[in-house]
C-alpha cells in the first residue's frame, strides 16, 4: 500500500490551506470515530500536512473539535436563516411552507452529510461536548423550525403531540445511511440511484403532511 505523502512546506494551490484541509479531515474522522476515537496524527495524515500543524492552528485537540463545531455551525446560518423566515411568512398557505422547509432540510443532508453523523456520534454525551453540541448544532435548527411545526400542528397539516419529536423523525428521515440509494438500487430501481433524492423528498413529505381537517 503506498503511502499518503505528507505535504511541507508550500501547499500545491489545487490542495485546501493547511487549516482547512485539517478541520475537513478532522470533522470526518470525530464524525465517524467519534472524540476519543479519533487522533491527531491521523487527522493530519489524512489532511496531507504535518502533525504539528494541528498545534500550530488549534492548539489542542479539544480546540480542534470545538473548532469543528464553529465549522458546522456556520454551514447551517443560511438554512437556518430560510427556515425562520418561512415560519414568519404566514401569508402563505402552511402546507406550502412546511415542504419548502423539508427541502430546505434535505438539501443540506445532501451537501452536509457529515452534519448528521457528527451529531449522531456524539450525541449520548452528557459533559460539556454534549452540551455544546446541542446548543450549537441542533437547538438553533429546531427553533427556526418549531414555529412552523407548530402552526402545521393548529392546522391538522402535522400529526403530533410534540413539536420536538417531529422535528426530530423529520430530520433523521431525510438523512438515510449513505449506501441508501445503492440499496434501493437493487430493491427497487424506479427509485434507487440518482432518483433516490427526489423519491425520497416525496415520500417523506407524504409521511410527515396530512390533509388538514379544515382549510385554515
Amino acid at each position: 500500500m503506498t503511502a499518503t505523502p505528507i505535504t511541507r512546506g508550500r501547499r500545491p494551490k489545487h490542495l485546501p490551506d493547511g487549516r482547512a484541509a485539517l478541520l475537513s479531515a478532522a470533522i470526518h474522522a470525530f464524525a465517524q470515530l467519534g472524540y476519543d476515537g479519533a487522533n491527531l496524527r491521523g487527522i493530519a495524515r489524512a489532511a496531507k500536512v504535518d502533525a504539528s500543524l494541528v498545534r500550530v492552528h488549534f492548539g489542542s485537540k479539544e480546540q480542534l473539535w470545538r473548532a469543528c463545531i464553529d465549522t458546522l455551525e456556520a454551514a447551517l446560518v443560511e438554512p437556518g436563516e430560510r427556515l425562520r423566515a418561512l415560519s414568519l411568512d404566514t401569508s402563505r398557505p402552511v402546507t406550502d411552507r412546511l415542504k419548502e422547509a423539508i427541502s430546505v432540510v434535505a438539501a443540506h443532508a445532501i451537501h452536509h452529510p457529515e452534519h448528521k453523523q457528527f451529531i449522531s456520534q456524539h450525541a449520548s454525551e452528557t459533559g460539556e461536548r454534549g452540551a455544546i453540541l446541542h446548543r450549537h448544532l441542533v437547538m438553533p435548527v429546531y427553533e427556526c423550525m418549531e414555529p412552523l411545526i407548530t402552526q402545521g400542528m393548529q392546522a391538522g397539516v402535522v400529526r403530533a403531540e410534540h413539536p420536538e419529536m417531529y422535528f426530530c423523525l423529520l430530520v433523521h428521515a431525510l438523512h438515510p445511511p449513505p449506501g441508501s440509494p445503492v440499496l434501493m438500487q437493487l430493491i427497487a430501481p424506479e427509485v434507487g440511484g440518482e432518483a433516490f433524492g427526489p423519491a425520497l423528498l416525496k415520500q417523506v413529505e407524504m409521511v410527515f403532511l396530512a390533509t388538514p381537517d379544515a382549510k385554515r
